[in-house]
């Protein structure tokens, strides 16, 4: 059986500890037996806050055990301690003494470089901004995760998820990895689409109530914005002149913001294949759907889907 360790330290990264935890959580869930085993421990075996004001606690009180951990995983956010714990130390020594990996995610690259942990490797080195630190000995690296050696180092946020899979990979199998990747990107949420909201006041034209109701209908189809105009009894440019006037966008640029939003959440609140989304917002190719949801908000459906999945994580462990 493998065994990993999350080692806490004040001012964790909640996002970074949701991820690895349930990663690991994950393998077991999937297998459908307990291929791993995982304890959260933290340096003076007491209660401490995370970046985010949660509170955790450790699953163990002690640093025994060492030489049947695979991993142990030190997570530390951009306040690094004053002081590092003996204890604390002697256990990270005594995992690698039995040949197991030692990682870090954000300032937990930093601990382990501090104490000599990183000296002569290829690291990805998190540098506080108000942190003086030089680690000349380190070979730093830009890139989101590196697992070299014996030595697995992350630089934070949504990499957590990718580090965890590559070392779940390792130690378990490349396809089982696969799946628990698919599973912390989809969030394992039915297919079903939530009520629509929209932010704001309803439209105070009945005409742009009326226009936005037909545009609601025909989503996975869109309709022509000459059809539209033909139905209410109106012509194209007396729509986009009232539209304009009431939104101040045009009834096509609002027609697309529409089917984007609806895409959008049903990236983010199902387990929907990404091309079936981008035929119910009326897309006819993924890569259209694509294009115009990274132009529009800035990042790709897959990491639009993760970021939702990592922020439903964060709610579950606060």
């Amino acid at each position: 059986m493998v065994c990993a360790s999350l080692i806490l330290f004040p001012g964790f990264p909640m996002l970074a500890y949701a991820l690895a935890r349930e990663a690991l959580e994950t393998v077991n869930r999937l297998s459908g037996e307990p291929l791993l085993v995982f304890d959260t421990r933290i340096p003076g075996h007491a209660r401490t806050e995370a970046s985010n004001g949660a509170v955790m606690a450790p699953d163990r009180t002690d640093w025994d055990g060492a030489e049947e951990v695979d991993l142990a995983l030190v997570i530390c956010g951009d306040i690094l301690p004053k002081r590092i714990p003996n204890g604390f130390q002697s256990f990270l020594s005594q995992v690698e003494a039995a040949g197991g990996r030692l990682g870090g995610v954000a300032g937990g690259t930093t601990i382990l470089g501090k104490i000599g942990h990183l000296h002569g490797r290829r690291a990805v080195l998190h540098r506080p901004a108000d942190s003086d630190d030089a680690f000349p000995a380190v070979d730093a690296v830009d890139r989101p995760f590196l697992m070299d050696d014996k030595r697995l180092t992350v630089a934070g946020g949504l990499a957590v998820a990718d580090a965890l899979c590559a070392w779940i990979a390792e130690v378990t199998s490349p396809a089982l990895a696969d799946e628990v990747a698919r599973s912390l990107s989809s969030g394992r949420i039915l297919a079903t689409a939530p009520a629509e909201t929209e932010p704001g006041d309803k439209p105070g034209d009945p005409v742009i109530a009326e226009m936005e109701a037909r545009m609601r209908a025909h989503l996975a189809t869109p309709l022509s914005l000459s059809e539209i105009a033909d139905e209410m009894g109106l012509s194209r440019k007396a729509l986009r002149g009232r539209c304009v006037r009431a939104l101040g966008v045009t009834p096509s640029d609002h027609y697309l913001a529409i089917r984007l939003r609806h895409g959008a959440d049903l990236l983010r609140h199902t387990a929907m294949p990404v091309s079936e989304i981008a035929r119910e917002s009326g897309f006819e190719t993924l890569a259209g759907f694509s294009r115009a949801i990274r132009n529009t908000l800035g990042v790709s459906p897959s990491a639009m889907r993760k970021m939702a999945r990592a922020a439903r994580l964060v709610r579950s462990y606060t």
